[in-house]
C-alpha cells in the first residue's frame, strides 16, 4: 500500500465481509487489525475477500490474537 486511498480500499473491504466488527488499517506498517465475530466467519475468509476485492495480498498473521 502507498497510500490511504490503498489503506481505505483495504479497509473497505474488511468491513464488507459479514461478521467483522471493525478494521483497523496501517499504512506504514503494511498491516490490518480485524475485529470479527467468528460464528459468523473466519479470518481466513476475511483475507480472501480482502485480496480480491482490493487488490492487495492479504494474509493471515502466523500468531494472530483472539480477544473476546
Amino acid at each position: 500500500m502507498t497510500c490511504g486511498g490503498c489503506a481505505a480500499a483495504v479497509k473497505m473491504a474488511a468491513k464488507g465481509v459479514d461478521g467483522v466488527k471493525d478494521a483497523v488499517v496501517s499504512l506504514e506498517a503494511n498491516t490490518a487489525k480485524v475485529t470479527y465475530d467468528a460464528s459468523k466467519t473466519t479470518a481466513d475468509t476475511i483475507a480472501r475477500v480482502v485480496s480480491d476485492k482490493s487488490g492487495f495480498r492479504a494474509t493471515v498473521a502466523k500468531n494472530p490474537t483472539s480477544e473476546r
